[in-house]
């Protein structure tokens, strides 16, 4: 069982949005592998996440995210120190592909209740 994904990814229940920043961070990566600034970078770009708080949560999660095996990393020369170019696994698609399907149900779900919502706030 993943460490840091409360039930890990077998028998999950229920969502949270930790689950959503390690999906988005493995949809990105399976994309194209990349240091932790480039990945903060590309979800601002991509609006899958807002840093109302430390971006630093991105590099806490990718160390639990390779903790689990999700994610593993090469060390990339560079002008100045080495830096950790990350690539998602196998595992980590296997997690992708789950948490995938989690999130669809949950977007079903939000779809039905707030049509519901609609429907009352419009009777008023």
């Amino acid at each position: 069982m993943p460490r840091g994904f409360g039930k890990g990814y077998r028998g999950r229940k229920g969502f949270v949005m930790g689950d959503f920043l390690a999906a988005s961070l493995l949809l990105l990566l399976k994309k194209k592998p990349s240091h932790g600034y480039e990945l903060v970078q590309r979800l601002l770009e991509t609006n899958f996440y807002n840093f109302e708080h430390d971006p630093a949560v991105v590099y806490n999660l990718l160390r639990k995210l390779e903790l689990s095996g999700f994610i593993t990393f090469d060390l990339e020369a560079g002008g100045g120190p080495f830096r950790k170019v990350y690539r998602i696994t196998s595992e980590g698609e296997k997690y992708l592909n789950i948490i995938s399907k989690e999130i669809e149900d949950l977007y079903k779900q939000l779809d039905l209740f707030l049509r519901e919502y609609g429907n009352l706030k419009n009777k008023d």
